[in-house]
């Protein structure tokens, strides 16, 4: 399969749209992420920063890309004989085609330019960097923002930082054309892959775990760069802790397995979640199912151009309470009991991010491209259900990107 590719006259567009968005005159300066150590001498595989890859397209870690409204270049600092060994040598004439950058720098050279680009200024765009520890997540921020802004600073004292996070996240929110082409062959190649893995028979999985690695190669067969976040496959119980990854259970009789994964073309995502039935599904099984299936009906009637985000999760909230308690599952409709059952948002944007950058107090536009995710979990009847899908808000409403599958419980 071939799949559409980003090119270079996309990521050049994107910087003049963003120069467009500043005040002329301001020095911007963009780092991408630096690798992560695995262990001993072994690194994680390496992630770019989003907004470094909407810039420019380049997939390396610690270049540095600087613009103004006249010039542009990247930073490409040396490697170490051994490491080019191993891991090969950055190639400027790919760089070039793949962001459209023809100046390319060394190290020295380029920081020279900074500071003569700042000499008589005291500000520089960049990206505000995340605490070092997220403490509401419980993981640590790549440190490359912060040194980049450590590094600036010794080298101008008094240097002021302008944060364009809010500048970027205002224009990846609305999707250019050629995005939302990528982002459909990533949901295309996700259904393609769960339709594959729904249609075995019962009994042809035996642990969660053989489910993942069908879907990883299913993925990777239909071309994706493989998974866009860490996939979950999670059965009885499990499913009701919503990001359960360790995939290593073994799947019990008349058991529902909730399946959310989505696969990665050109760094963008798909965040598609269907439920399966390991055996012949309850009746109880089939009315909760239905009760998340007719919250997510409700849920794309709401959504559109103009509408609050907040606005319609107190509305989603409110509507499954209702079902909640046709389930007797509770017996009042007070949010924190709702919420029991329910803990998460309905909506969140996609992207580069399977979480994107959005602003989700203001209303929706057209471009925008959003998950739908109702769920109920009963950790009281070990069962947990949860129906996603991708929607792109349009002028007229929404288009379910991810219809080609409709969610059964077969």
């Amino acid at each position: 399969m071939r799949l559409s590719s980003l090119t270079r006259e996309f990521f050049t567009a994107n910087r003049r749209r963003l120069m467009d968005r500043l005040p002329e005159g301001l020095v911007v300066a963009v780092t991408a992420n630096g690798m992560l150590q695995r262990g001993a001498d072994s690194a994680y595989h390496f992630t770019q920063d989003a907004n470094f890859f909407y810039l420019t397209g380049i997939d390396e870690p610690d270049i540095i890309l600087v613009m103004d409204s006249r010039r542009e270049f990247l930073i490409v600092p040396a490697r170490e004989r051994e490491r080019t060994v191993f891991d090969g040598q950055v190639d400027p004439q790919r760089l070039s085609a793949i962001s459209g950058i023809n100046d390319i720098v060394n190290e020295p050279n380029g920081w020279k330019r900074i500071d003569a680009l700042i000499l008589n200024t005291k500000n520089i765009a960049t990206l505000a960097p995340a605490p070092s520890f997220i403490e509401q997540y419980g993981m640590y921020a790549n440190p490359s923002r912060s040194r980049f802004i450590e590094r600036l600073k010794r080298h101008t004292q008094d240097l002021e930082i302008v944060d364009i996070r809010p500048d970027l996240a205002a224009i990846r929110m609305i999707k250019q054309p050629l995005e939302l082409k990528v982002m459909q062959q990533a949901i295309d190649i996700t259904l393609a892959t769960l339709k594959e893995v729904m249609n075995k028979p019962h009994g042809y999985y035996a642990y969660e775990f053989q489910i993942e690695a069908d879907i990883s190669r299913g993925f990777r067969f239909r071309g994706s760069l493989g998974h866009a976040f860490e996939p979950i496959v999670a059965s009885g119980k499990q499913a009701c802790t919503l990001h359960n990854v360790i995939n290593e259970k073994r799947l019990g009789p008349n058991e529902l397995v909730v399946i959310d994964v989505g696969a990665n073309v050109s760094g963008y995502a798909a965040d598609i979640t269907r439920v399966m039935a390991t055996g012949k599904p309850t009746k109880r099984q089939k009315d909760i199912f239905k009760a998340v299936k007719d919250t997510q009906a409700y849920a794309f009637s709401l959504l559109g151009p103009g509408v609050r985000l907040k606005t319609y999760e107190n509305q989603v909230v409110k509507f499954i309470g209702s079902k909640l308690k046709e389930l007797k599952v509770i017996t009042n409709l007070k949010p924190e009991t709702i919420r029991r059952y329910y803990p998460h948002a309905t909506s969140h944007f996609l992207g580069l991010n399977v979480h994107d950058v959005g602003d989700y107090t203001k209303p929706l536009l057209p471009g925008s491209v959003l998950t739908v995710e109702p769920g109920i979990y009963i950790p009281e009847e070990n069962t947990g259900v949860r129906i996603e899908d991708d929607i792109l808000i349009t002028k007229e409403g929404i288009k379910v990107l991810s219809s080609a599958l409709p969610a059964k419980l077969d």
